[in-house]
């Protein structure tokens, strides 16, 4: 079982662990307001109020051995600074920080955080999605049990062509478009998303590249 730890449980960090809890991922919930860890105590698998920013609390919950931990702070970013540091001298394999500007996101990746995550801009871009892909499943009128999803590429598939995948035939999955994230150039450069619409048979896939796909919604369920 996917094991995750979430610091910091405003209105963000909340969401997220009952998010994941609702989807069977056991979650450990961190925050120093009783108030607010004890709201989810009876939907997590642990809720516990500790300062974060003491690496001797960190250990005692063995948040080193958690597969993510989601640094979710969100009014003092010295303290998402400490937490995502002493997380990653921990052990942790997966460290996604939240941050509300450029600035505080390059602070972040520099002291280790493996992904950022900027709330009010990703809640603004998933609107615009979620807005167009439901003009494009109005419009397709897909039947009842079949979806248009965004996935993940899951490790199994990596550097498989899709003509070895043979999605459409073993797993009735109809691959629209890849988004492929590209790094940066320059250290200090930004990364950008590759979109390929429509990719052919040859098309190598990247274990973490997200794809637009067509198909069952008991295939697509397997991805979340």
């Amino acid at each position: 079982m996917l094991k995750v730890a979430v610091i910091g449980l405003g209105r963000f960090g909340s969401t997220v662990a009952l998010s994941l809890a609702a989807k069977r991922v056991e979650v450990l919930a961190v925050d120093r307001r009783a108030a607010l860890f004890e709201a989810l105590a009876d939907d997590v698998a642990v809720a516990v109020g500790f300062d974060a920013t003491d690496i001797s609390n960190l250990k005692a919950y063995d948040v080193g051995a958690m597969d993510v931990v989601v640094v979710a702070i969100g009014t003092n970013f010295e303290a998402s600074v400490m937490v995502t540091m002493h997380c990653k001298s921990l052990g942790a394999k997966k460290v996604v920080a939240k941050a509300l500007n450029e600035m505080q996101a390059s602070v972040l990746r520099q002291v280790g955080a493996d992904s950022i995550v900027k709330p009010e801009e990703d809640m603004g871009a998933r609107l615009a999605e979620h807005l167009i892909t439901d003009s494009v499943v109005d419009f397709v009128e897909l039947p009842a049990g079949f979806s248009l999803r965004r996935i993940t590429v899951p490790q199994e598939w990596d550097s498989q062509t899709l003509a070895d995948l043979n999605l459409l035939g073993d797993k009735h999955l109809n691959l629209v478009q890849i988004h492929r994230h590209i790094p940066a150039e320059e250290e200090d450069g930004e990364p950008s998303i590759e979109m390929i619409p429509l990719p052919n048979g040859a098309e190598v896939l990247r274990a973490g590249d997200r794809i637009d796909v067509i198909g069952p919604d008991h295939e697509l369920d397997k991805f979340d």
